[in-house]
């Protein structure tokens, strides 16, 4: 429940913030509470005026040029601002409520292992993903991060390996962040929910010099105590957690023609009570968690991206340069047990820089429109794990030893790529892209067992070495688009994907592991209905998938390797609907159904075919509606249902069908808003990750009903 210092605290930041903003009580119009859509417009019909609640044009910048989401001939997804607020999105982990066919596997606090899946495409805990996530063009390998001042959010299923090459082969999330505004902006809002868990996110945004340059600070700071609760201690704060995410930006516009925007921006993330996992058959799995430590997480990253855009006639040249370095720490108990057993710590340093350059037609009405680029990325990635096991406790007489593994990666990559597309006619379009995508890895590795029992009996000796590989793939996209009328569009596309190789960095040291690769077959139609006030987007697909790569897992499941072990498909379809039937209503729907299945996979006797992909529920839906009323009254509700998630490619454990439901009410004004919400309010019990350890299965329970206050402000 709500401590009272949070609760004091929430309601004296109300009073400030009321007591400061020029606060206006009269209640906003449906214009002014939903700006991302089109709202009610008058349109004089002979001598009578009629309400019309179009729908605006929503430009979308994932194919790397602004495009109207229903002439891509693609299945895309877009999350507004203002949804992102009313259906509090507050991380990542949140999109897959509001997108259908995206699921993300959680497994703890900002942490490196957590991994999404699209379209039965699944990633792995080896950080090596198949879901491709970029903040303002910038790519991040890190997943899970905190969520706020957000303009949209793009989701693109299928796979976007020609513009996006590498790890794009399920598809991208693409986060676009709001930027530095030439009028002066501020905002706040601050949230207190159970579990002594506070949120806060904040914005300023303003002229340095006008029409010529510009600034934006943003941040969100993130407490929690955690929902989960040590049987054996009693201590009810495991899970606890602190965050801070911040960005600064400075926008420069010293002529018509160019366009400077420079970003920094951090994440400092810390769980010092990280013990999330509790045997599945022991009971409510956020109260039986027993562990003799209760482990730590931390994540500190730094990014700077300098983004340049020229125009000249009818050319447009983009550059983005960034560099992200990210250091990631993780010391867990992998026991699960009250007696101190097994633990073990990962430490991970990555450092990266990259450079595009973009050349395309900048010239709208043109039939042929154009784009070519250039890709370069160098990285470092070093590892350092360390493996602890207590032989004494173990009842085998002998001190307990610790095995020693490190490894560094080095990797360049060069790609080049281009996408034209021609509209033959007003309703016909053809499309066709290619990307060479290269990669030059440099692996080192040192391994050290820390007596004769790693060493002796269970096969790790000392041993150093070296490999180095080559990766590379031509990566294809063609697609054909047809315009029956100004609300119907119909397409089918085909193109490829692409997952890169790598080496294995703890179990079989230096052994490679080769690419992945998936052909994407798609048919599909963007629709409007009854005068633009109902839009419905409906796609089939098909997914050939070859050398899969695969977690294979030691005896006892501590430890994995990946081998390239499948082949598999995947087909399915998916439905989204959008629409705006009255003033101040507005409802969303999505729906997608997803058969994934391995075709040809055996490890040795064991054989999996016509067995289901794992960490990929068969089917999703989310139902959700927000209606403003009443002067400033606001409903808010979505419900989320996912379908049946395996957790092992023999598919005898799994995560049985599950719903979510989340609402809330408030009242707005055009300064301050207060809001009450619940999530989760059928106290669903579920997992979000499980694997077995020891022949014992453990997951990660996920989260329980919760209440909460938000207070927003603005000027």
């Amino acid at each position: 429940m709500f401590s009272k210092q949070r609760v004091l605290y929430i309601l004296a930041a109300a009073m400030c913030i009321s007591s400061v903003l020029p606060l206006s009580f009269s209640p906003l119009s449906a214009q002014e509470t939903m700006p991302v859509q089109d709202d009610s417009v008058n349109r004089e019909d002979d001598e009578k005026k009629r309400p019309v609640f179009k729908m605006n044009t929503i430009v979308v910048t994932a194919e790397k040029r602004e495009s109207d989401i229903r002439e891509i001939p693609g299945s895309v997804s877009v999350v507004s601002d203002v949804q992102v607020d009313d259906y509090d999105i507050e991380s990542t982990m949140d999109i897959v409520n509001m997108t259908p066919n995206l699921y993300i596997t959680e497994t703890g606090n900002a942490l490196m292992t957590t991994f999404a899946a699209m379209r039965g495409i699944t990633g792995s805990m080896s950080q090596i993903p198949a879901v491709g996530f970029y903040v303002d063009d910038v790519y991040y390998s890190s997943l899970d991060i905190g969520l706020f001042d957000v303009e949209r959010i793009e989701v693109l299923r299928g796979p976007q390996g020609t513009l996006y090459g590498r790890n794009a082969e399920a598809g991208i999330i693409n986060i676009v962040t709001k930027q530095p505004s030439d009028t002066w902006e501020t905002s706040l809002r601050l949230d207190a929910g159970e579990y002594d868990t506070f949120d806060a996110k904040g914005s300023l945004s303003g002229p340095i010099i006008d029409d010529r340059l510009a600034f934006r600070a943003a941040f969100r700071y993130y407490d929690t105590d955690g929902y989960f609760k040590d049987r054996v201690s009693g201590a009810d704060d495991v899970g606890s957690a602190e965050s801070v995410d911040a960005r600064f930006s400075l926008r420069s516009t010293p002529s018509d023609n160019l366009d400077l925007t420079l970003t920094y921006d951090l994440q400092r993330y810390d769980s010092p009570k990280y013990a999330h996992f509790a045997p599945l058959d022991g009971g409510d799995l956020r109260e039986s968690i027993t562990v003799d430590y209760p482990g730590e997480t931390s994540k500190d990253a730094d990014g700077a991206a300098l983004r340049a855009e020229y125009r000249m006639g009818d050319v447009r040249l983009v550059s983005v340069t960034s560099g992200r370095g990210e250091d990631h720490f993780i010391n867990n108990d992998i026991d699960f047990m009250p007696l101190d057993l097994m633990r073990l710590t990962v430490a991970r340093d990555l450092t990266s820089w990259t450079q595009e350059f973009r050349v395309l037609s900048d010239t709208e009405d043109e039939p042929f429109q154009w784009l070519g680029g250039l890709f370069l990325l160098s990285e470092e990635d070093d590892r350092h794990y360390e493996t602890w096991m207590n032989f004494m406790n173990m009842g085998m007489g002998m001190p307990g030893e610790t095995l020693t593994q490190k490894s560094g990666t080095e990797t360049f990559g060069i790609a080049f790529f281009g996408e034209a597309s021609y509209r033959f006619n007003d309703r016909l379009k053809a499309t066709l892209g290619m990307r060479y995508d290269r990669e030059e890895k440099e692996f080192d590795y040192e391994q050290i067992p820390g007596g004769p029992v790693f060493a002796a009996m269970f096969g790790y000796p000392a041993d150093a070495g070296s490999a180095d590989d080559v990766f590379d793939a031509w990566l294809p996209k063609a697609a054909l688009s047809y315009t029956f009328s100004d609300e119907v569009m119909s397409y089918v596309s085909v193109s490829r994907g692409f997952r890169s190789g790598g080496f294995n960095d703890k179990e079989l040291m230096g052994v490679s592991f080769k690419p992945e690769f998936t052909w994407n077959y798609e048919l599909g139609a963007k629709t409007s209905w009854l005068d633009g006030r109902l839009q419905v987007n409906a796609a089939l697909f098909y997914i050939d998938w070859s050398d899969m790569q695969v977690e294979i897992m030691t005896e006892g499941g501590t430890s994995f390797w990946l081998d390239n072990a499948a082949k598999a498909t995947s087909k399915g379809a998916e439905l989204e609907l959008f629409a705006r039937p009255m003033t101040g209503l507005e409802l969303i729907a999505g729906a997608a159904y997803t058969d994934a299945s391995y075709d040809d996979y055996r490890r040795g006797p064991e054989v999996f075919d016509g067995k289901k992909v794992i960490d990929s529920p068969e089917f999703t839906l989310n139902l959700g509606g927000t209606y403003r009323f009443g002067g400033g009254f606001l409903v808010n509700a979505i419900y989320n249902h996912f379908g049946e998630i395996y957790y092992d490619p023999a598919n005898t454990r799994s995560q049985e069908n599950y719903g979510l439901l989340s609402a809330k009410i408030g009242y707005e004004t055009e300064h301050l808003d207060v809001y009450f919400y619940g999530r989760n309010l059928f106290d669903k019990e579920y997992a979000t990750r499980a694997f077995e350890v020891n022949d014992t299965w453990y997951g990660r329970a996920g989260e329980p009903r919760t209440f909460g206050v938000t207070v927003s402000g603005r000027l």
